[in-house]
């Protein structure tokens, strides 16, 4: 089955960020590898893939040879309001509501590369882009 990301936000200019959330992650590296071959194929600068724990970051450096690369790392203990939902589903909607509430909200204090990067990377995306689930869920 070909890789489809969960959530994608698009502007003008096309995809602008692309999320994977994934409850249970069992192959890291398999799953960062579709992730960087979809934003490579639909020329997306960011990607994020996100766990109940861990968020890592993505982005298309637009090299030669093409080169897609994690630019960060991040505990997520510090970015939930609440305790993310176990079930599969609920986490992409979940995700997708922080990410909708995160321009308007942001976490009051958090270390300064997590800022960081949510500043350089993700909120950029959120600002210029329609932010939509990416296919049907079902509960």
């Amino acid at each position: 089955m070909p890789f489809q990301p969960d959530i994608v936000v698009t502007g003008p200019d096309g995809v602008t960020l692309v999320v994977e959330a994934k409850t249970n992650l069992p192959d890291l590296g398999r799953t960062e590898d579709q992730l960087r071959h979809y934003m490579f194929g639909m020329h997306c600068p960011t990607g994020i893939l996100v766990t109940p724990t861990r968020m890592w970051v993505y982005r298309d450096l637009y090299t030669s040879p093409p080169s897609v690369e994690r630019v960060g790392e991040l505990d997520m203990g510090p970015l939930w309001r609440q305790k993310p939902p176990t079930d599969p589903g609920l986490f992409e909607s979940f995700v997708q509501e922080w990410l909708e509430h995160l321009p308007k909200r942001p976490p009051r204090t958090l270390p300064q590369k997590v800022e960081q990067t949510l500043q350089e990377y993700i909120m950029p995306a959120l600002a210029a882009g329609e932010l939509r689930a990416a296919h049907p869920r079902y509960f």
